[in-house]
């Protein structure tokens, strides 16, 4: 067994162990067992994807037995990209929860514990377990466990904010089971269609189908219940709720990580499974596709617009996820046309995972820093907190950075993603992409001003008042202050690393 082969395995497996480890570890020991965690994982994800990117696909059959007997574990240019990010805003997350223990979670009676919420590390480290499944199980049933752990320990982690966040909670777990139950019978049918589960056989069967009608209604049903994983407009009700009641730790979480295993998933049916399917399939797709874009254009628009009538922060950067959303399925119309060629695939898949990505990380900085003005005021309403950068410019700044990556301006990972979705639509005749994404781009840009500009005037008060505006109710440790800024920077660094990102992902594609 290689060394990636058994870092494969590891970064399965290592957060599944520690999280049940933790569960009898003492409070103030759990945050110990998080950061080692993290940080084998890390090294972990190094190894895997510094392989992937040398050109192969890294493979480990489980108990030795290849499919179709066996179950493997598969990491390609896809899985290995989605890992990386997961590994880099899960440290710093974690980074976070430790250094500040009252960000991860309330007591039902309100109180704070002094080492954290108990219930967080185990919740916690049971998702990145299901996400890095997610990202790396070659079959679909194992994907489908991987996303049901990810969603009942996210539901168990929006339950830490509190007796006001049950609510939310209960909501999100209804749609959660939901989708899961959409998924599944998707995932059954694929299986009495073409009697594999392996995602490469699944597709190598169904290329070879004369009726391909029960495919198109298996990845149908899939997508139902991964649009309702992702919160895609209409059925987005549940996320503004779930991700701004959460604590302060976990909202990065929810919004950064949480949903990007439903759209992985999504990315693989559609562009692994579907194109191979034939003329008939691709007409029937092709209806599908256009109905997603229609979804993501309106989820920019209703999106953005809700972002703007916001006057606390956490919701208006939630309302934030809701558009953002939207650009993820644009690509989708691309995919099902028959005129688009390798290239033109290529780039509208690297434009996609980019802005995805950038979302993943700029939207956990953004998260982090709100999370923390209310850690240290006691609220984020935006209009208690103007002027509050005089007193934590870094905090602004991490802001700042943040919401660079999310509007898509140069040299961040969202303005490479918006070029490369932009230019692919262009090619492939679907000069429509250009207007949508201009109009989300606009809108992105007032509601971030409207949450970072009053950050940075001062109130209008005597000068006494504006000497010391506002009554701190406790100190951050430099740790935890260093984690949104980290991010910020990653927003914007990883835009010049558009090649070699763009190198990584050919490698596993399907065409």
């Amino acid at each position: 067994m290689t060394l990636s082969q058994t870092a494969l395995g590891a970064v399965v497996l290592l957060p599944l162990v520690t999280s049940a480890l933790s569960l009898v570890l003492p409070p103030a020991a759990r945050r110990w067992v998080g950061v080692t965690t993290a940080v084998l994982i890390l090294l972990g994800t190094t190894i895997i994807v510094a392989a992937v990117a040398q050109g192969s696909v890294q493979e480990l059959a489980l108990s030795g037995h290849a499919p179709p007997l066996g179950i493997a574990m598969r990491a390609d240019g896809l899985g290995a990209l989605f890992l990386a990010t997961t590994a880099a805003v899960g440290s710093l997350t974690t980074l976070y929860a430790a250094a500040l223990p009252s960000s991860t979670g309330v007591r039902l009676d309100g109180d704070v514990p002094a080492a954290g919420h108990p219930g967080f590390w185990p919740l916690w480290l049971g998702c990145w377990a299901g996400l890095n499944a997610v990202f790396l199980s070659g079959d679909l049933f194992n994907t489908y466990v991987g996303l049901e752990l990810v969603g009942l320990t996210a539901v168990g982690l929006v339950a830490l904010g509190g007796r006001d966040s049950l609510t939310a909670a209960l909501r999100y777990l209804f749609v959660a089971v939901a989708g899961s139950l959409l998924l599944l019978l998707g995932v059954g049918l694929l299986l009495a269609v073409t009697g594999h589960l392996d995602v490469l056989r699944v597709a190598q069967t169904t290329s070879e189908l004369e009726d391909s009608g029960p495919v198109l209604m298996a990845v149908g049903l899939i997508t139902l219940g991964l649009a309702l994983k992702t919160a895609l407009v209409p059925l987005h009700r549940w996320l503004v709720p779930a991700h701004a009641g959460a604590p302060g730790a976990v909202s990065p979480l929810l919004s950064g990580l949480v949903i990007k295993a439903a759209l992985f998933v999504l990315l693989r049916c559609w562009l692994w499974i579907l194109p191979e399917t034939g003329d008939g399939q691709i007409s029937g797709a092709q209806i599908l596709s256009w109905i997603l874009a229609a979804m993501g254009a309106a989820a920019l628009m209703i999106g953005g617009a809700t972002a703007l009538r916001q006057d606390r922060l956490k919701p208006l950067v939630a309302c934030s996820t809701v558009a953002q959303v939207g650009y993820w399925v644009l690509l989708l119309p691309i995919v099902t046309d028959p005129r688009a060629e390798g290239a033109v695939l290529q780039g509208a898949l690297g434009g996609t995972v980019a802005l995805a990505l950038c979302h993943a990380v700029a939207k956990a900085g953004l998260f982090l820093a709100v999370g923390t003005f209310k850690e240290i005021y006691g609220t984020d309403e935006i209009s208690a907190l103007h002027g509050v950068g005089r007193d934590h410019p870094v905090l602004v700044l991490s802001m700042g950075l943040a919401a660079l990556g999310l509007i898509g301006l140069p040299i961040s990972w969202g303005f490479l993603g918006k070029w490369q979705l932009a230019t692919s639509g262009v090619a492939a005749g679907h000069f429509w992409i250009v207007a949508v994404l201009v109009a989300g781009t606009l809108l992105s840009a007032a509601y971030l001003l409207r949450a970072v500009g009053p950050l940075l005037v001062e109130p209008e008060a005597d000068d006494d008042a504006r000497r010391s505006p506002h009554r701190r109710l406790r100190q951050v440790p430099r740790a935890a202050l260093s984690a949104p800024l980290l991010l910020g920077l990653l927003t914007v660094g990883t835009g010049l690393l558009g090649s070699w990102m763009d190198q990584v992902l050919t490698v596993g594609v399907p065409w």
